[in-house]
């Protein structure tokens, strides 16, 4: 089996065998690994992207922006794994993975708001700790070759904790919903004229948004404030705080 190390050293190398990508993006299909290489000061290389079918992607985007531009294309953003770790009691959030459906793209650093390291999670065949300081990677693509990337183990552990719980939650939350929905039917009424008018191909961000709003247009109209262009400004201010890192 290949081992890739995947220090400064094994980066630097790493770097070496890639090509630039002005407009590298996390493709959630193909994409393994995103790692923060800003320290480095390797030339036009804030970032690599390690993808299945790309190689290895060099990109000058740190890694919080090709985060935020990969949710930003998403059916929902950071929304409900914010929503379900605060009801959870947990008021800080260093750690904040993207989790939705079979998407699970989870941080290795302890705080997400700064460059670091992002592992696509759902496409690991196996993972374990090759030493207290270095977690090893199969993916389910390749698995003659195995990764070690250094990490701090209780923040690892602790993050992988906080993704699951995610996960856990969003599919107990399908399964409610669709037990009380019957999915074999048509997703219409009888009475309206044509199913178009109800077809969005990404209704659940729709929901999502619409549900913002609602809640800033409650807040406001009890302060005696109903203005709607006002209150859809304040919540596209909301999404663009809390929806991304």
């Amino acid at each position: 089996m290949e081992t890739i190390l995947l220090d400064d050293p094994g980066l630097k190398k790493l770097y070496k065998q890639g090509y630039l990508d002005a407009e590298a993006t996390i493709d959630p299909q193909t994409a393994l690994l995103v790692l923060d290489c800003h320290l480095l000061n390797l030339p036009h290389c804030r970032s690599l992207i390690i993808d299945a079918k790309r190689g290895v992607v060099i990109s000058e985007k740190e890694t919080t922006r090709l985060v935020n531009q990969f949710v930003a294309k998403q059916s929902v953003g950071f929304l409900p794994a914010r929503a379900i770790l605060c009801a959870q009691g947990k008021k800080k959030l260093p750690c904040l993975p993207y989790v939705w459906g079979e998407t699970e793209l989870m941080p290795l650093g302890g705080y997400t708001r700064h460059a670091t390291n992002w592992l696509m999670l759902n496409h690991v065949h196996y993972h374990y700790f090759a030493t207290p300081s270095l977690i090893s990677f199969i993916f389910k693509a390749d698995q003659a070759v195995r990764y070690l990337i250094p990490v701090n183990k209780k923040t690892y552990l602790t993050n992988l904790q906080t993704t699951a719980f995610i996960y856990a939650k969003l599919h107990q939350l399908i399964k409610e919903l669709v037990t009380e929905f019957d999915l074999s039917g048509p997703t219409y009424d009888i009475s309206f004229p044509s199913s178009t008018t109800l077809v969005d191909p990404r209704a659940t961000s729709f929901i999502f948004d619409a549900y913002l709003n609602l809640i800033v247009d409650l807040i406001y109209h009890t302060d005696g404030c109903s203005d709607q262009a006002k209150n859809s400004l304040i919540a596209q201010q909301l999404k663009q705080r809390y929806d991304r890192i």
